[in-house]
């Protein structure tokens, strides 16, 4: 690739709009210092609801890797629950959304399947097709015993170039009990939920 085809490749505006609904009490943070900043103390007021400290730390370090990877890649935004739908719901969730671009002379799908590293499903809806997959992971958590369940979706976007799409990543943090699994479970359905209100603009 050129320096000249590289440069229009990296300055294209890309993808197009999207919109996409949250339940009441979701907030959006802007992909920089100011929406770092704001995530991080939030997350802090939403810890103390449920007393656990260590999932406190777990989440803040995993918003914190989230959130600074966003900004190194293709980060569009970040989506977590407000304090109010944390309550709600006991356990600790985000969406993360970014940019996906197949490298040059690959179809999406097929860059998507190589590079999940697990089993993607092709979902076909009216408004247009979906790729997901779903990732358990413990990860860093390891040391306060908490687990990660990871549900991303990439939305090919309509048009002619089809290597471009939306990657929407459902991050879950758990305990690994037979009752927090069963909290994950449901938390994964209302990923799926929302991930369905997607529609390109």
């Amino acid at each position: 690739m050129s320096a000249a085809s590289l440069r229009e490749e990296l300055t294209r505006e890309s993808p197009r709009g999207f919109r996409i609904a949250f339940p009441p009490g979701w907030r959006h943070y802007p992909v920089d210092d100011r929406g770092r900043a704001a995530l991080l103390r939030d997350i802090a007021e939403r810890a103390k609801l449920v007393g656990r400290p260590d999932v406190d730390a777990a989440l803040r370090r995993k918003a914190r890797e989230q959130f600074d990877g966003l900004r190194q890649s293709r980060g569009v935004a970040m989506y977590v629950p407000g304090a109010e739908a944390t309550a709600a719901s006991g356990m600790p969730m985000s969406v993360v959304a970014s940019r996906w671009l197949a490298p040059a002379g690959t179809p999406l799908e097929a860059d998507v399947r190589a590079r999940a590293g697990a089993e993607v499903v092709r979902i076909d809806m009216p408004h247009g097709t979906v790729l997901r997959w779903v990732v358990d992971r413990d990860g860093a958590s390891t040391r306060e015993g908490v687990l990660t369940r990871t549900v991303s979706y990439v939305h090919p976007e309509p048009g002619d170039d089809a290597r471009r799409g939306i990657l929407l990543t459902a991050g879950i943090l758990h305990l690994g009990t037979d009752e927090t699994d069963r909290m994950a479970d449901a938390l994964v359905e209302l990923a799926d939920a929302i991930v369905e209100t997607f529609r390109w603009s």
